[in-house]
């Protein structure tokens, strides 16, 4: 997009109300344009869905995984007769990888992370992440009750800012707001 500088032109309050009027005749287009689309789009995916239903996409899905598990089964019996440890056809490739190290709970001994990094403090507590984080909430909260040393807090590198910010709501911009939210789920 283009930028564009303000040309100042708005002086008065009925320059300001026709301003708004014409933002709010852009986000009513601009919202019909996205609905348009988003129902466009349901309609294109509801075809799609009915044709794949129609040919059998459901039953090709289920006969997919049951031959992914048959093929599973008969390599873990076959494959030590491959030589190594894929398997070559002229259709793809088959076989076994070693997959990533992940950190798995013994649930018999603990029965989430939580409870993990408990245990693993008391005996293996290099193995721990101790992480540190500003309590920001906190330091609002202190500011806002006047208890905040503001010296020391900016001894450490922060401050506390409010300051006022601008903005416009149009009647229009709630319809672009859903317009928008139906379109990404269209």
């Amino acid at each position: 997009m283009a930028r564009v500088k303000p040309k100042n032109s708005i002086r008065t309050v009925s320059d300001m109300e026709a301003a708004m009027s014409r933002l709010n005749q852009i986000d009513t287009r601009l919202a019909q344009w996205t609905l348009e689309e988003a129902h466009d789009i349901a309609l294109v995916r509801e075809e799609h869905d009915k044709n794949q239903k129609k040919a059998g996409r459901t039953g090709l899905e289920a006969e997919k995984a049951l031959l992914i598990k048959e093929l599973e089964a008969w390599a873990e019996e076959a494959s030590a007769t491959w030589g190594k440890r894929t398997l070559e056809t002229p259709f793809g490739r088959l076989g076994f990888r070693v997959s990533t190290p992940a950190v798995t709970l013994l649930k018999r001994v603990a029965k989430n992370f939580k409870d993990a990094a408990e245990l693993a403090m008391l005996y293996l507590p290099d193995f721990v992440r101790k992480s540190y984080e500003i309590d920001k909430e906190k330091v609002i909260a202190a500011e806002s009750q006047g208890t905040l040393d503001k010296n020391i807090l900016s001894q450490c590198g922060l401050s506390v800012e409010q300051k006022d910010e601008f903005w416009l709501e149009t009647a229009a911009s709630k319809d672009l707001d859903e317009a928008a939210k139906k379109l990404k789920v269209a």
